[in-house]
């Protein structure tokens, strides 16, 4: 019996089981697709120059500026960190005077153009409703946006793992030509170019062909092993690299770990549900990310229960919907979801990188395609119940995004801003964990004093040493305040600076306040 004619009957699919559609014709609405589009661009060029830029974002800035000497390409060879959009970003840079709108430019562009892509990957995968209901989630999801006003490689990442994905399912339903293996090899690069961390996703595509498409199975195996192998081949300077720097070898078992690289924050099994909730509704519903670095998890769970709960029961409903309804097709997404986070799992797990949600994002996508696909299924009734539900706390987010302080990202620019003109007296400014960011755009007189190198204080005493150390015995100093979980999670350090002195806050801004701190008379 021939297996590819009978694929059922050794529990394998045939190598048509995805080309029908329950709707003939286009796979898409362009008319739904141009809409989504549209406010795709308009919700992420919104407020894209609001906020200052971040430490990230400097590291961009200070790889590619303008005027220090850099050379082009000794500089874009030498990163690991998103070369192909470093690459786009450097040119940007030097067309205007204007970091963070030219910064952020390439990844609001990048985030655009992947909404309809995802659409029309969703139709391939499902049909046409599912590609509808794609591009609106994805049109509106504050994790994708985010990451689209973020002056890193992250969009780009996402929109090439999205076309790596479509040109893979292209394959499989039509056959590889060797158009098809070279476009599929440069969007898997382009992916991993955006940020490495797409090898993860590349990972799982490989999974995917070998399971359950397969040498043994498919048309001319080879085309497939070509393209697998050149997307790692145009990459493999900047892979070769990056092993150099992370410490791989502790994958291997019985190998030591070391000192967890971020603390007890590297990672903890929470992390996983708390990543697919930030992919459906990013980071702006529930607890904001001061809390999730400063509290317990039960204090968390107890204080924003009624948002988790809200927004898990109908992502529950809809991915439940999803994998029901799409039959041996939920294969293909259960590994481009399950692959990238396991992969780093096991990675935060032997501490060679940090549990980060965006470091899997290349799953991120296809969480909202399976959605799509959940939604595309159920009855029109409890559709619209579920897609208001679902859509309203997303829109309830993208509030809490623009608009609400307690999940903004820190406006440093405003604190630099301010001291610029209240510090005439130039005297020291301490400025804990976000030095690099303050000292972008402050000019004022007086020395910017960092904590570089500065372990977690973990007492009164440890908080004096490091001020001692610091500002010997100053009479007075400014203090920006900004992301206290990097060096003072248990708050001594202000808790030390109001015992013996005089501690006045003076401003504040989105995340950030600046106090004023004199000695008091003896």
């Amino acid at each position: 019996m021939n297996p590819t004619k009978a694929g059922g009957d050794v529990g394998l699919p045939r190598p048509d089981w995805l080309d029908d559609h329950e709707e003939e014709g286009e796979l898409f609405s362009p008319g739904f697709l141009l809409a989504a589009t549209l406010l795709a661009a308009l919700l992420r060029f919104h407020h894209l120059t609001s906020a200052s830029l971040w430490v990230d974002e400097l590291m961009t800035w200070n790889h590619i500026r303008p005027g220090a000497g850099l050379v082009f390409l000794e500089q874009i060879m030498d990163s690991i960190q998103g070369p192909l959009y470093q690459a786009v970003a450097w040119v940007l840079v030097r067309l205007r005077d204007d970091p963070e709108l030219m910064l952020r430019l390439p990844s609001a562009l990048a985030g655009i153009a992947a909404v309809p892509l995802l659409g029309t990957a969703a139709a391939r995968l499902w049909d046409r409703r599912a590609g509808h209901w794609a591009a609106l989630l994805l049109a509106i999801n504050p994790f994708h946006i985010w990451y689209s006003q973020e002056g890193r490689g992250y969009a780009f990442m996402i929109l090439f793992c999205i076309l790596a994905g479509h040109l893979f399912l292209v394959m499989q339903q039509e056959g590889p030509t060797w158009r098809r293996v070279f476009l599929l090899a440069l969007a898997g690069a382009a992916a991993m170019a955006g940020n490495l961390a797409a090898i993860f996703l590349w990972v799982a595509l490989g999974l995917t062909w070998l399971i359950w498409v397969g040498p043994g199975r498919s048309r001319r195996p080879w085309l497939w092993l070509a393209s697998f192998g050149g997307g790692l081949l145009l990459v493999s300077p900047w892979l070769l690299e990056a092993t150099g720097i992370w410490a791989v070898e502790r994958i291997i078992p019985g190998a030591g770990t070391g000192e967890a690289l971020r603390g007890e924050s590297t990672f903890t099994i929470l992390a996983i549900p708390y990543s697919f909730f930030s992919y459906v509704f990013g980071f702006s519903l529930g607890p904001s990310l001061a809390e999730l670095h400063l509290l317990e998890a039960g204090a968390i769970l107890c204080g924003h229960w009624p948002w988790l709960a809200a927004g898990a029961f109908p992502a529950i409903v809809l991915g439940t919907a999803g994998l029901g309804g799409l039959g041996r097709r939920r294969l293909f997404l259960l590994l481009w979801i399950g692959v990238p986070l396991a992969i780093l799992a096991v990675l935060a797990v032997r501490n060679i990188k940090p549990w980060n949600a965006r470091y899997a994002a290349a799953a991120m996508p296809w969480v909202i395609v399976l959605l799509a696909a959940g939604a595309a299924r159920l009855r029109p009734r409890l559709q619209a119940v579920m897609g208001i539900w679902f859509v309203g706390l997303t829109l309830a987010s993208l509030a809490g995004y623009y608009w609400d302080g307690r999940y903004a990202k820190e406006d440093v620019r405003a604190a630099a801003v301010y001291l610029d003109a209240a510090n005439a007296a130039g005297e020291p400014v301490l400025v804990p964990s976000v030095t690099e960011v303050f000292s972008f755009y402050y000019s004022g007189p007086g020395a910017v004093i960092d904590s570089y190198n500065q372990p977690l204080l973990d007492g009164p005493a440890a908080a004096r040493s490091f001020l001692r150390a610091k500002l010997g015995e100053a009479d007075g100093f400014w203090v920006v305040w900004a992301r206290p979980w990097f060096l003072d999670p248990g708050g001594f350090l202000l808790e030390t600076l109001a015992t013996d002195g005089r501690l006045e806050a003076e401003f504040a801004a989105d995340g950030v306040e600046v106090m004023h701190w004199r000695r008091r008379a003896e």
